[in-house]
């Protein structure tokens, strides 16, 4: 669900409840079981609710899409690699080894408890 999908659609009670329902209209239809717990359930639902001769879950698919929201960028903090945490507190950023001065494994930085004790 990383193609900029909001991974969070299905954690409301409503959204769940008119999923089960979809789950269960495409069980009696097309004989397939879908897992809540597949990522791609959105997608698949769209799919068969695509292919299905009824309007219930036609109907259904439109609540879910109006109660789950629109598919959603992530936003650009979650595009980039996230800060290093220790304790609720940012770790100093370990320089790249080419900006970096040459250091014998004894003397790299050590931090114990969010502090550099030695390095």
């Amino acid at each position: 669900m990383s193609e900029g999908i909001n991974t969070h659609w299905l954690m409301h009670y409503r959204v769940v409840a008119l999923v089960n329902q979809c789950r269960r209209l495409i069980r009696d239809e097309f004989g397939t079981r879908l897992s809540l717990t597949d990522p791609q359930l959105r997608q698949e639902l769209g799919r068969f609710a695509a292919r299905s001769q009824s309007r219930e879950l036609a109907r259904l698919m439109d609540d879910i899409a109006r109660e789950a929201g629109a598919p959603e960028e992530p936003p650009e903090s979650e595009k980039t690699a996230p800060k290093r945490m220790y304790r609720g507190q940012p770790l100093p950023e370990e320089p790249t080894n080419e900006a970096a001065p040459a250091r014998s494994a004894s003397t790299k930085a050590v931090i114990y408890r969010g502090r550099q004790v030695r390095g």
